[in-house]
């Protein structure tokens, strides 16, 4: 009887050894603290467009001045070239003179070659204008029907071209294409930028050509 006893209770110790140990529930992982909503970034009011300053701009008291030394200088310097019926100036009211080109005599037929005759008086109209101040150049190319406004507008480029070649910077070049009239026609324009008001001489200007 003790020897069955003792080995009911040696087999219930090694029954012991063999059990699993319970096994734990893991431990929770710590979670990040919750991220505050943002709130979205009003948007700013609408703030007023400030005019850009040019470093060479004209002072307003001295516009008139400028524009009078330019009109001088343009014209002392083609009155000293050979008569020409491929362009004419035109000046007077309160703009700086106005160079006309006639595009049937200025240009080779048919295309955007400037004749030779033109060079000069453009390399001196752009001569003028560094007699004082700072200016935008439009070139305006006018066609009488929208079929020629392709040729115009080449010839207008044609001109911003040879313009950038005598020294005019790029930012200071302005050209466009118009519609309507009875000839084709190319305007040069010198516009001042003066000061407080710059802005305005890179806004498309009227046109002197379609008045005569």
């Amino acid at each position: 009887m003790r020897a069955r006893l003792g080995g009911l209770a040696a087999l219930l110790a090694l029954a012991g050894c063999t059990a699993e140990a319970p096994t734990s529930a893991p431990a929770a992982l710590p979670q990040a603290p919750p991220v505050a909503a943002v709130a979205a970034t009003p948007p700013l009011p609408n703030a007023p467009v400030l005019a850009f300053a040019v470093a060479d701009a004209i002072p307003e008291a001295q516009a008139a001045a400028v524009v009078a030394d330019f009109d001088a200088a343009l014209k002392a310097k083609l009155s000293a070239l050979p008569l020409s019926s491929a362009y004419r100036v035109v000046s007077g009211g309160g703009q700086a003179a106005r160079m006309i080109l006639d595009a049937d005599r200025a240009f080779e037929a048919g295309n955007a070659q400037l004749k030779a005759e033109l060079l000069l008086p453009l390399a001196d109209a752009v001569a003028a204008s560094r007699s004082g101040g700072a200016w935008v150049v439009h070139v305006i190319g006018r066609a009488p029907t929208a079929d020629d406004s392709d040729l115009a507008e080449r010839r207008a480029v044609s001109v911003l071209a040879y313009l950038g070649g005598q020294g005019v910077a790029g930012g200071r070049l302005r050209s466009e294409t118009r519609s309507g009239g009875s000839t084709r026609s190319l305007e040069l324009l010198f516009v001042p930028i003066i000061q407080n008001r710059e802005a305005r001489a890179w806004m498309a200007p009227e046109s002197a050509a379609a008045a005569r």
